[in-house]
C-alpha cells in the first residue's frame, strides 16, 4: 500500500531547496572538471614521452657497440616530492 493511500504525506523539499541542491551539484561537477583538466594538462615537459622503435633487433645490436654502451649516460628520471605521496597531492597544487 502506498504512503498516499495510508494517509501519510511524503517528505518533500520546497522548490528553493531543489534550486540550491541543483546549484550545489552543478558547482561540484564544474570544480571536479576543472581539477581534472588541470591535472591532465599539467604534464608539460614533465609528462610521459613514448617512442616506438622501428629498427630491427639486428640494427639495434649493430648500433649499440661496446664503445657506445660505455659512453651512454642514463636518462634523468623525475622524482616525486615526499609531500605529494598518498592522498595529500590533491590539496597541494605543485603536486598536480
Amino acid at each position: 500500500m502506498s504512503a498516499a493511500r495510508r494517509g501519510k504525506r511524503r517528505a518533500t523539499l520546497p522548490s528553493r531547496a531543489w534550486s540550491v541542491l541543483a546549484a550545489s551539484v552543478g558547482l561540484i561537477a564544474l570544480s571536479g572538471a576543472a581539477v581534472s583538466a588541470t591535472v591532465l594538462n599539467a604534464g608539460g615537459s614533465d609528462g610521459v614521452v613514448t617512442h616506438r622503435e622501428t629498427a630491427s633487433p639486428e640494427e639495434v645490436l649493430e648500433f649499440w657497440t661496446p664503445e657506445r654502451i660505455k659512453q651512454a649516460k642514463p636518462a634523468e628520471m623525475p622524482v616525486q616530492p615526499v609531500e605529494c605521496v598518498g592522498r595529500q597531492w590533491f590539496v597541494r597544487p605543485h603536486c598536480w
